[in-house]
């Protein structure tokens, strides 16, 4: 592998926690608004405040998980799963021509691919990363 590649996948597991790292710290500053996107996007109307609390301690804890280096072949996994779940459930929204057709949604989009991409080349992600190879 090129030397190279360390610092890349270096740099896009920080991106990816940057680009994740608000969504979640939203659950604790703002219930109220998390509460409206899970209604808006998700059709969950009525979520209690601990779900969405709950939730974003999963996250938070996955994220750190994540950002560490720490098991990653859970760790990157369930970051790209959700985050590509997420995708499939709000999927009207990244259709143009779509009353509900959000141009900022397409974000996740390449945001999905390099968490897909830091996946496969897991074992080479090993700059900081307190997982090791094999982590």
């Amino acid at each position: 592998m090129p030397k190279s590649l360390k610092p890349a996948l270096l740099l896009t597991r920080l991106s990816i926690f940057a680009f994740l790292l608000p969504w979640q710290l939203m659950r604790f500053t703002s219930p109220d608004s998390a509460k409206g996107i899970a209604k808006k996007y998700y059709s969950v109307s009525d979520m209690p405040e601990w779900l969405g609390l709950a939730i974003g301690v999963f996250w938070m804890t996955l994220l750190i998980s994540f950002v560490l280096g720490l098991k990653k072949s859970v760790s990157y996994a369930l970051v790209f799963i959700l985050h590509a779940g997420a995708i499939l459930v709000t999927i009207k929204h990244y259709i143009p021509g779509q009353e509900s057709y959000n141009q900022l949604f397409l974000a996740a989009i390449p945001a999905a691919a390099a968490m897909g991409l830091l996946y496969v080349l897991r074992r080479e992600d090993t700059l900081l990363s307190l997982g090791g190879k094999w982590g």
